[in-house]
């Protein structure tokens, strides 16, 4: 298990990563209409869903479908091996590595609920809805908790390497 991490949190690893989910990300935002995807909503009623996907014409959502399929679906493994390394890297420890699991899980479970939604519109189903928006904010929180836990570690690891480096030349003193 170490093995894994310790290869996702190499310097050139991480850098690799960073690229395709960066890459990934300019791509979604051609494929997903930004004002009225459902994933990038933090929490939607079943009246805001169903205005939102109102606003999109046939060809749209089929965009939208196919964006969901072939970029989100891959762009959750690219995210979850980046933030896996990202949090090895400054905690060296992998026991932070459920929390990028974690929002790949509420991540899959909102697109498969979203292309559902997708495929039956117009007709509407409420608790299909319910439990999108559930998986949607859910992740969102969780991806809060990943920036605090990225944030808190960053500082952490910086006093750290400092302290280190302020131990090692005392010692060459």
């Amino acid at each position: 298990m170490n093995t894994l991490f310790e290869f996702l949190s190499k310097g050139k690893n991480l850098f690799l990563l960073a690229l395709i989910f960066i890459g990934f990300n300019l791509l979604l935002t051609h494929f997903m209409p930004k004002e009225y995807a459902l994933d990038l909503k933090f929490a939607y009623t079943v009246e805001e869903a169903y205005l939102s996907l109102g606003h999109l014409d046939q060809g749209q959502r089929d965009l939208y479908r196919l964006g969901v399929w072939s970029l989100d679906m891959p762009y959750m493994l690219v995210y979850t091996l980046f933030f896996m390394g990202v949090l090895y890297r400054i905690w060296n420890s992998w026991k932070y590595s459920w929390l990028p699991i974690a929002i790949s899980l509420m991540d899959f479970f909102e697109n498969i609920l979203i292309l559902r939604i997708l495929k039956i519109y117009p007709s509407q189903d409420v608790t299909l809805v319910r439990f999108a928006s559930f998986f949607s904010t859910t992740k969102w929180l969780l991806v809060g908790v990943l920036l605090v836990f990225g944030i808190v570690g960053l500082g952490y690891w910086l006093v750290q390497r400092g302290y280190s480096q302020a131990n090692s030349t005392e010692a060459r003193l």
